[in-house]
C-alpha cells in the first residue's frame, strides 16, 4: 500500500530506486534490505525477524518458552511468508499474465489454506488461545487473497478465525475507518493489481 495518501487516488510521486540505493548501505544495516526497522539501537530487516522483535516487545510472541512450540510458530511464520509471495508475484506480473495465471494461483494459494486449515485446527489462533504477530502476518496474507477471490476461504476454522481478528476490538477504527490503510492500495503503481 501507498504510505502518501488514504484516496490513492493517481500514480503518486515520480519515485525511482535511486531513493533507496542512494541509502542503502548508509544506514548502518547489517543485511541492507526492506523492509528494515530502527527502533534507538535495534536495527533490522527482513519481515519475520521484524514481526518477531515486534511481537515480543508488545506482548505478542508466544507465551511459550517450549522450544519445539516456539520453533513450529516460526516455521508458520516462514509459510506465511511463502504463501504471501505465491500471491505478490501473481499482482506483480504483466496484465496479461495475470490474467492468465490468477485461476492456477488461487488453487495453489488453497493448497496452503488446507495446511493452514490443519495447523489452526479448533484453536483460536495459532497458539492457541494467546494471539501473537503471527495471527497478524497471517491474517494479512489471507485477506490479500480474499481481495484476490472474494469466495476465497473454504474452511469453516479459517473463516471463523478470520471474523475473530477482524472484530477484535482495537482494530475497529483499523477496519472501519475511511482513512484507515485497511482501504488503501495493496501494491503500489507497477502492479497489475493493486
Amino acid at each position: 500500500s501507498s504510505g502518501i495518501n488514504a484516496e490513492y487516488g493517481g500514480d503518486g510521486p515520480g519515485f525511482d530506486k535511486s531513493c533507496w540505493f542512494d541509502v542503502k548501505f548508509t544506514l548502518g544495516l547489517d543485511f541492507p534490505n526492506l523492509p528494515y526497522l530502527m527502533d534507538g539501537d535495534v536495527k533490522l530487516t527482513q519481515t519475520v525477524s521484524i514481526l518477531h522483535y515486534l511481537s515480543a516487545k508488545t506482548g505478542l510472541y508466544p507465551k511459550s518458552s517450549n522450544p519445539a512450540d516456539i520453533s513450529r510458530y516460526d516455521m508458520i511464520d516462514h509459510v506465511i511468508i511463502d504463501f504471501f509471495f505465491v500471491g505478490i508475484r501473481l499482482c506483480y506480473s504483466p496484465p496479461d499474465a495475470f490474467a492468465a495465471n490468477k485461476a492456477a494461483v488461487i488453487e495453489r494459494g488453497k493448497d496452503f489454506m488446507k495446511q493452514f486449515s490443519s495447523a489452526l485446527g479448533d484453536n483460536k489462533y495459532f497458539a492457541g488461545d494467546d494471539i501473537t504477530g503471527t495471527d497478524f502476518l497471517m491474517f494479512e496474507a489471507i485477506d490479500m487473497f480474499v481481495k484476490l477471490d472474494s469466495a476465497f476461504i473454504e474452511q469453516d476454522n479459517l473463516k471463523k478465525y478470520m471474523e475473530r481478528i477482524r472484530e477484535l476490538p482495537q482494530l475497529q477504527k483499523y477496519f472501519t475507518s475511511p482513512d484507515s490503510t485497511h482501504n488503501w492500495a495493496l501494491n503500489n503503481k507497477h502492479a497489475s493489481f493493486r
